[in-house]
């Protein structure tokens, strides 16, 4: 199946078919920067004679993938304006797009998604590892908290990657059509690093936040994974957000998904309704991941501060009511995240953790309240 990724939607869920129908899962991706990249100025206004580049070629996914790319719009809009997001992405756009970037965007975008997925070697966070120890101080908590040890790789995903000649040549056999020359490609590639100021420089290179899990993918077996990336946060901190708890607030939201996989959970809605099954997930997401966040054996987080992420969080690509696999309103987000905390506060024994089984219950008692803002 081709893949057209000519924009990214920020963590939006697109459902993922395993061989088996217990392995079914949704994977998160990116923001929407197509409208921001049309809008934006470029760098060089000069006519350039661009490079008769190999990158023509169609991607294809893994026999064990299957997207779902035509959600129905289920969630009636309420009032959303530009968000302090929408300013950051493009002044970050807007800093050193050229036409490279406008050509060739689309191309390392989806390169570097299974580049995340290939890599194996070991992860840091932050383009120079900078935020490596606090993510690996908060997966031990993770695993430790929800007992789920050992059973999820957390990856970070960088613009470095396209400098890694060893990472582009074992991952473009899988993703290119069958006789592609992949030394002339990596060539291709090496050659538009040095050509552009946008490719590899800017943040929206690196721009994926998702949870997955994958049957059998590239041949080893199954495999839970999480991909936060440098550009997202980087972009995200720019709105006064400090860069530790978007850190942690993306990979308990995604670790939140990881738990929903783990236990094929269903919901009091249409499951047909894949739209509407989307949006269940995600508020349940939204309402572990503000538990987790919260509770004093988690990340200890105060409400503020957590509400504040939240905040932002909530309206990256939520404005957008007509998008596939839209999460719900920045409302009822909200809503299912002060559920979550205020889940900590009611439990009677201090420093108690539900089980993950008793939080989903939870969830599922409040969800009529929690959707209930917008209807």
């Amino acid at each position: 199946m081709k893949i057209n990724r000519h924009y990214l939607i920020l963590l939006s869920a697109v459902l993922l078919l395993g061989s088996c129908s217990h392995d079914n899962a949704y994977m998160e991706d990116s923001l929407n920067v197509k409208e921001h990249l049309l809008t934006a100025e470029t760098t060089d206004e000069a006519e350039v004679e661009l490079p008769d580049l190999s990158f023509d070629h169609d991607f294809t996914l893994h026999d064990d993938f299957a997207y779902f790319d035509d959600l129905e719009r289920v969630v009636e809009p309420s009032e959303c304006g530009p968000t302090a997001f929408d300013a950051a992405v493009s002044e970050t756009i807007n800093e050193n797009l050229d036409i490279y970037g406008l050509l060739y965007y689309d191309t390392y975008a989806t390169i570097n998604f299974y580049m995340s997925l290939v890599d194996t070697s070991e992860q840091f966070f932050g383009a120079e590892g900078e935020y490596t120890q606090l993510m690996n101080k908060r997966v031990r908590n993770l695993e430790k908290f929800w007992n789920m040890s050992g059973e999820i790789d957390v990856k970070g995903q960088h613009n470095s990657n396209f400098e890694n000649i060893e990472l582009m040549r074992e991952t473009l056999p899988y993703i290119t059509v069958p006789g592609t020359d992949i030394e002339a490609f990596i060539q291709d590639i090496l050659l538009i690093n040095e050509l552009s100021t946008f490719l590899i420089e800017n943040p929206f290179v690196s721009f994926d936040g998702f949870a997955i899990q994958i049957d059998n993918f590239f041949g080893k077996g199954q495999d839970n994974i999480i991909v936060i990336s440098d550009g997202i946060v980087g972009v995200m901190t720019k709105t006064g957000i400090d860069a530790g708890i978007i850190w942690t607030g993306i990979l308990a939201h995604e670790w939140s998904h990881q738990i929903q996989f783990k236990n094929n959970w269903t919901y009091p809605i249409d499951p047909t309704n894949i739209a509407e099954a989307t949006r269940a997930t995600e508020l349940e997401a939204d309402f572990t991941a503000a538990y987790y966040m919260t509770h004093k054996r988690g990340a200890t987080y105060n409400w503020k501060r957590v509400e504040g992420f939240f905040e932002l969080f909530f309206n990256i690509g939520d404005c957008s009511f007509d998008s596939d696999g839209h999460h719900g309103t920045p409302l009822q987000r909200m809503e299912a995240a002060r559920k979550g905390f205020e889940l900590v506060q009611s439990e009677k024994k201090n420093g108690h953790i539900s089980s993950t089984q008793q939080v989903h219950d939870a969830f599922l008692d409040e969800y009529d309240a929690i959707i209930a803002p917008e209807l």
